[in-house]
């Protein structure tokens, strides 16, 4: 058995100006790529001959570039040209990726293989449960498993079912076509979290929903909602054990399509929430530590720039007292190549703020150089250095300034960062929901609603290309 793998990732945000480059992704190439992807254990475990592609992922950014997707497409295609001898492939892709002049980037990839191979090869993807689906997606795969947790810890695990399945359709020769039905509906993920209702008893009834008989996977994808595009909504997303079990697929898409929709008015905010002013005052008056405020409309990991000084501007000139607050991170590169030519424990004076809209207002920060220290990445890349920090000390206000538009996601991004993350009483992150390890130590959550790209009231975003109707924009 000889199966082709590779990850492409990545969720784009419309609403974020700058245009995503090959240089935003992490890329690995060939036999490297076997230790970034869980799917090798299954493989190997049933002697398949795996034939690795690429591994490229980024956080979340704006529209790819042309010829950027081109870029890797054409990896891609050149090692599936030199191997139509396999039996299958399997890919992670993330489902919200939007290509300038293509549309969804997802979608002209699989319609490019099945140009090359045919479809009597089977496709088994690994897809992100905020997939923003082509309506005609599901006509070139034959399996699909999309992540169930919110936020996301189970990427390995979804790697090994995805590829299981794939190993078991080869071994019996299975035909599988898939059933697919889009909700007139779109959530901002932060009103969809794993361990909350309704998601968390929508995950049970589709692991209810997978033990029936004929029935290999059942998919909620909740939609990526900070993207302007003709595919931007939930949808359900069906895969039968073989042909003989279509029907079933048909029914069982129809039941958990009522049953998610049903429930449409349930997906609330979890966290504490707050407008800026209130989120600060909030913060600084707990007795408890740490506590993270979420910058959620300058949400690096759902796609925005990252550049918005807001809330650095708002603590600058709040009476801090005893606590010690970080911001993590404001990306403006030209502060940042000021700030790299001094030492550590230097006095510095720099304007952080790009300028470009409203939210990133220039701020001046007069301190001390604090630390300096690596950025990490995204997905599989969060040991990747994906760029720099230098931090900056305004009293008991530090501020980190990055070279490039990440996210602190783990306990570990703050380390590399040269930050002790128990120093802090208060802890702003580029985030919605926060990640699970930041989740773990936090005392109170609180999701401070700022403008920006990934706004959090979606209803009140001027959408241009969604499919209309959808709840909540329109009038039911």
């Amino acid at each position: 058995m000889k199966i082709l793998t590779g990850c492409l990732y990545h969720e784009t945000n419309t609403f974020n100006p700058f245009k995503t480059t090959v240089d935003d992704f992490v890329l690995v190439e060939g036999e490297d790529i076997k230790s970034r992807l869980a799917s090798t254990e299954v493989f190997e475990q049933n002697n398949v001959d795996i034939v690795p592609s690429i591994y490229a992922t980024a956080l979340s950014s704006g529209i790819v570039k042309q010829e950027t997707y081109r870029y890797f497409a054409d990896k891609f295609m050149s090692v599936i040209e030199n191997n139509k001898d396999i039996d299958g492939i399997w890919l992670h892709l993330h489902g919200a990726m939007v290509v300038e002049g293509i549309g969804s980037g997802e979608l002209a990839l699989v319609k490019e293989i099945r140009e090359c191979i045919g479809y009597d090869i089977p496709i088994s993807l690994t897809l992100d449960i905020h997939g923003n689906l082509s309506e005609e997606f599901h006509q070139y795969v034959n399996i699909v498993y999309s992540y169930r947790t919110v936020p996301h810890t189970d990427q390995s695990e979804v790697e090994r079912k995805s590829a299981h399945l794939l190993v078991e359709a080869i071994k019996n020769n299975a035909k599988i076509k898939p059933s697919f039905k889009r909700l007139p509906m779109i959530i901002p993920g932060e009103k969809a979290l794993g361990n909350s209702e309704p998601l968390l008893s929508m995950f049970k009834k589709i692991d209810e929903l997978e033990q029936r008989k004929g029935i290999i996977s059942a998919n909620f994808f909740i939609c990526h909602a900070w993207s302007d595009s003709e595919n931007t909504a939930s949808s359900i997303f069906v895969v039968p054990e073989s042909e003989e079990y279509k029907d079933l697929a048909e029914q069982v898409t129809e039941e958990l399509y009522h049953y998610v929709y049903d429930r449409r008015h349930e997906f609330q905010f979890d966290a504490t929430v707050l407008e800026p002013e209130e989120a600060l005052d909030r913060a600084l008056r707990e007795q408890v530590k740490p506590v993270f405020i979420s910058d959620s409309g300058d949400n690096t990991t759902a796609g925005a720039p990252g550049m918005s000084t807001l809330i650095t501007r708002l603590f600058k000139n709040k009476e801090l007292g005893q606590k010690k607050v970080v911001v993590a991170a404001v990306y403006d590169s030209q502060a940042f190549e000021e700030l790299k030519q001094k030492k550590v424990g230097d006095s510095v004076n720099v304007e952080l703020g790009t300028h470009i809209d409203n939210d990133s207002q220039p701020v001046v920060l007069e301190g001390t150089l604090k630390a300096k220290g690596d950025l990490l990445g995204y997905l599989n890349a969060t040991n990747d250095k994906v760029g720099d920090v230098c931090t900056v000390s305004v009293g008991n206000l530090d501020v980190v300034i990055a070279n490039s538009g990440e996210s602190f996601i783990t306990l570990n991004h703050f380390a590399r960062a040269g930050l002790d993350v128990n120093e802090y009483d208060v802890i702003v992150v580029k985030q919605g929901y926060l990640f699970d390890e930041l989740s773990s130590i936090s005392k109170l959550d609180i999701l401070a609603m700022t403008p920006g790209a990934t706004y959090q009231r979606i209803e009140n975003i001027d959408y241009q290309y969604i499919p209309r109707p959808l709840f909540p924009i329109d009038k039911e």
